[in-house]
């Protein structure tokens, strides 16, 4: 039985297929043939796990029709606030990432929560009407491992245990991201980036790309581990599927996640669905 993913839908990178498939998103070219969305655009938030403190917040942008309309051409800003502390907000310029390449994106900024609640967003493009606002919920505390906390010593699943069919649903997998577990890896001294993700059975139809630009980035830093975590077991029986004991002790709520951990075992950075090459940069320096 599937316990992952109920949270989904909110965050609202919904697909019919996933991972190394053809994905069925588009962009609009009449979006980005100005600096403007469409009339009947909406915004939404793309991250499912905010707390108080500094967070990674990503947002999309749609059509009714499901069509993404983020792009690099459409510039935004992003104001947040406390829903009742209008007086007190936050602007900050939105960086775009592509979800799938030259496809889909979202709007990625780093956002100062102070207190937990409901929080408002509004999205603005470079020309045009703000977006309708929309609301998010920002949480005492994360659900996933936090920032700063040890990295939880999972025994997950590697090829010395079974064959790769077995714990991975990537079409061509790499072998040297199953051959720690992350136990092993998070007490390795050195550091680590573990990606959870199901590239076959991924409910945001990012999970493959995901991967992929894991493998572009691991060549770069040939001193740190490279995990992939496949969120379920019973990969034979989709309509049985169990999720993977590490699912609840990293308190994943989504896929895919990926951690970068520090040499001591430490979580330094924790990235929801869409990240670049230089987010894991950057953590990896720290």
């Amino acid at each position: 039985m599937r316990r992952l993913l109920s949270a989904i839908l909110a965050v609202g990178l919904l697909a019919a297929a996933c991972g190394d498939d053809a994905p069925s998103t588009t962009t609009t070219s009449a979006a980005t043939a100005s600096a403007a969305f469409p009339a009947e655009a909406f915004a939404f938030a793309a991250s499912s796990d905010l707390a108080i403190g500094r967070e990674r917040l990503l947002v999309a942008v749609s059509d009714p029709n499901g069509a993404r309309l983020a792009s690099p051409d459409i510039p935004v800003t992003i104001t947040l606030w406390l829903q009742g502390r209008e007086s007190q907000t936050q602007t900050l310029s939105a960086d775009f990432i592509w979800a799938i390449p030259d496809v889909s994106g979202l709007y990625k900024v780093w956002a100062d929560f102070d207190v937990p609640g409901i929080w408002v967003v509004s999205v603005q493009p470079a020309a045009g009407a703000a977006l309708a606002e929309f609301p998010i919920q920002v949480q005492e505390s994360p659900r996933t491992v936090a920032v700063g906390e040890p990295a939880p010593r999972s025994d997950s699943v590697t090829s010395a245990d079974a064959p790769l069919a077995d714990i991975t649903t990537a079409t061509d997998p790499d072998p040297s991201l199953y051959e720690m577990s992350i136990a092993d890896a998070v007490t390795s001294g050195r550091p680590s980036v573990i990606v959870f993700a199901t590239p076959k059975f991924c409910q945001t139809a990012i999970c493959g790309p995901t991967l992929d630009r894991i493998l572009e980035i691991k060549p770069s830093f040939p001193d740190v581990n490279f995990l992939h975590v496949e969120v379920f077991t019973n990969l034979d029986d989709p309509a049985n599927l169990e999720t993977v004991p590490a699912v609840d002790e990293w308190g994943l709520p989504t896929e895919p996640w990926v951690f970068v951990v520090d040499a001591d075992g430490i979580v330094v950075a924790r990235l929801e669905g869409v990240f670049d090459a230089a987010e894991i940069a950057a953590a990896l320096s720290l």
